[in-house]
């Protein structure tokens, strides 16, 4: 009797037993004009171990000496467990790889670039860019990389905020340029200007939307948004020579949103947070304003790759304020 107790007991902690070392890691991908993005998440020394290379038309992504289970949370290609610490994904004929690895939650970030023959673009996502094209109409967009020359922002580890932002600004601008709007940048060098410099510059390009870029001391995105702090009645606003954001405060709202939603989808929902700023440069810009301060240096690391993701994902954000607007 004491026996059949004993292994009745053994086999109702068994499945404890077996996961006691198993780690989980969850999985999500997303299909991208060009490429598609793999995306998998868990505990930072996991991912830190994570190793992803080629074989044939296969990406491996291997965790040595880690036993794991995948979790999946939205996937769009085929995948399965090869080896304990192995998972194969089979997107098809693809040219190359691109990995990062992103903090808060600590995740690795494969982009595979798919050969023409073989890119695969959901109906859905050739729908949204026609209708990007369509409703892209905005004239001009001024990008404000925050610091420069002698004042560098926060620097560490051989990285500066001004060096930083100045990259994902000339970036963004980049992209812009490539349709019809035009994007200019209230400093395009390493160099000092003041806040009414920066105000009356981007005030004269008589902008529709403006994005302040700065690196903050938070280990997520944040985007600030300007807030009124008090009324001007209609008879004095006509004699203002900075009105502010007293009439745009619903395309800033627009925009806003616009912005959440495009770092959300990249990033994650738990890497985007929204907080009121009542003084500073956006309050007294005419057009729809934010401040966007991205992850602090301990928290992400700027290589090119995320750079270029930042201001791909800030440049999806203006597409979806276009959209926003439309309805």
């Amino acid at each position: 009797m004491k026996k059949s107790a004993l292994i009745l007991v053994f086999l109702l902690f068994l499945p404890f037993v077996l996961n006691a070392d198993m780690s989980f890691l969850k999985l999500r991908t997303s299909r991208h004009p060009g490429f598609l993005r793999i995306v998998l998440q868990g505990e930072t020394s996991v991912i830190a171990k994570g190793t992803v290379f080629q074989s044939g038309d296969d990406v491996l992504v291997t965790f040595p000496e880690t036993n794991f289970s995948v979790r999946t949370e939205k996937v769009t290609i085929a995948s399965k467990m090869i080896t304990p610490d192995t998972i194969m994904f089979t997107p098809g004929a693809f040219r190359g790889v691109k990995v990062f690895t992103l903090k808060h939650p600590a995740r690795l970030v494969i982009d595979v670039y798919m050969k023409e023959e073989s890119a695969v673009v959901s109906p859905e996502s050739q729908q949204e860019r026609d209708r990007k094209s369509d409703l892209f109409s905005m004239e001009t967009i001024v990008i404000d990389p925050g610091h420069g020359g002698y004042e560098s922002g926060i620097v560490k580890d051989g990285n500066s905020e001004k060096n930083i932002v100045l990259d994902i600004a000339r970036k963004l601008r980049a992209l812009i340029n490539s349709g019809s709007s035009r994007g200019y940048l209230t400093r395009a060098s390493d160099r000092f200007m003041t806040l009414s410099e920066r105000i009356t510059y981007a005030n004269g390009r008589d902008p529709d939307i403006f994005i302040s870029l700065h690196v903050g001391n938070h280990s997520d995105i944040v985007i600030y948004a300007p807030v009124i702090t008090g009324h001007v009645s209609d008879i004095v606003k006509q004699y203002l020579d900075n009105r502010g954001q007293s009439d745009y405060v619903e395309q800033t709202l627009t925009l806003l949103k616009a912005m959440r939603e495009a770092f959300v989808s990249y990033f994650g929902e738990d890497m985007v947070s929204v907080k009121p700023v009542p003084y500073g440069i956006t309050s007294r810009i005419e057009a729809a304003s934010l401040m966007i301060e991205l992850p602090s240096f301990e928290d992400a690391y700027y290589i090119e790759e995320l750079k270029s993701e930042i201001a791909g994902t800030l440049y999806k954000g203006l597409y979806i304020y276009e959209e926003n607007k439309a309805y």
